[in-house]
């Protein structure tokens, strides 16, 4: 429990998503009082549980903008940015959900004089430069800069656990399918010569995140301010990796099929128009960077005692 959190307002944005779910549960254990910012009609009210009535309070909101953002942000104490979107659809882009909101939240905050605006953004989104998701979320990072110079930024690797489209999206694809896509092998980079190299041995890299330490580590550096940390798991894992943790709890077997980013790219014209796109070629854009961080588990640890890898924890929620 967090002593100075007793008594607090906070406001959370994106807080009816994944991480928002399981970090609205820790924060119930305080004192605090808590409104979940949602476009969400449809949230049941057992969503989350509050340990006094009245705790946590939904508010509706239809669209965003600044004047709405102000009055959902008056006399708040601290407020928690978790809105974020994988992929852009008609009415919802990379640009508005992660450098226009994050704008107006900040600005409302300086305007209401909050003491403290936490903002979730992504790992490495400043070396992916060709990717439209990348660029919406350090752009939004240097919009929060110009108008809470005091925000608390946090970039994230990937984020597993109950409730995420990673894990689990692997998961239900093993359930119908006898074969999993290893995206990004073989490396395949051209030369002078005629012929390319073919690297088999080359992986896309992650350094996954269990939601449970990224709630903890948000919960400890609360009020801490004016600081962008970078936060990852304790293991440094490949596509494959990953599968075999998956498929070993639930005592499956099957092929993992090699696909190149450019034959990935391809694939990614017809998935990304299917009404939920599966894969989208932004997607493959930031596979090209790999998702890991030393800095970041580094700083976990400061904060944070055993940090969790997806193989001790997978069996408990898949």
């Amino acid at each position: 429990m967090v002593q100075d959190l007793n008594g607090k307002k906070v406001i959370i944005f994106g807080g009816s998503g994944f991480i928002g779910s399981h970090l609205i549960s820790d924060l119930c254990k305080n004192s605090c009082q808590i409104e979940v910012v949602t476009r969400k009609l449809n949230i049941k009210s057992n969503h989350f549980f509050g340990n006094e009535p009245g705790q946590i309070k939904y508010k509706y909101i239809a669209n965003y903008d600044q004047q709405t953002v102000d009055k959902l942000t008056l006399n708040a104490d601290l407020v928690i940015n978790l809105i974020g979107i994988l992929f852009e659809t008609k009415k919802n882009s990379f640009e508005f959900a992660h450098t226009q909101i994050p704008l107006m939240i900040a600005k409302a905050c300086s305007k209401n004089k909050v003491r403290n605006f936490i903002h979730i953004s992504a790992l490495n989104i400043n070396k992916a430069s060709d990717s439209s998701y990348a660029i919406s979320k350090l752009n939004g990072e240097i919009r929060i800069k110009e108008n809470f110079k005091n925000a608390l930024i946090i970039r994230p690797g990937v984020v597993f656990g109950k409730g995420d489209n990673f894990t689990n999206f692997f998961y239900k694809l093993s359930k119908f399918s006898p074969f999993l896509p290893l995206i990004g092998t073989p490396e395949i980079k051209t030369k002078k010569s005629f012929l390319p190299s073919v690297n088999f041995k080359k992986r896309v890299l992650f350094q996954p995140i269990y939601v449970g330490d990224l709630v903890d580590f948000i919960i400890a550096i609360i009020f801490l301010t004016s600081k962008t940390f970078e936060v990852t798991g304790p293991v440094i894992c490949s596509f494959d990796e990953i599968f075999d943790d998956i498929l070993e709890t639930k005592k499956m077997k099957r092929l993992y099929i090699p696909i190149p980013f450019f034959l990935a790219s391809l694939i990614a014209i017809i998935l990304e128009n299917l009404p939920y796109s599966l894969l989208t070629r932004d997607q493959i854009k930031l596979m090209k960077v790999d998702s890991t961080s030393l800095k970041g588990i580094q700083t976990l640890k400061r904060y944070v005692k055993n940090p969790t890898s997806i193989k001790s924890m997978v069996d408990t929620y898949l």
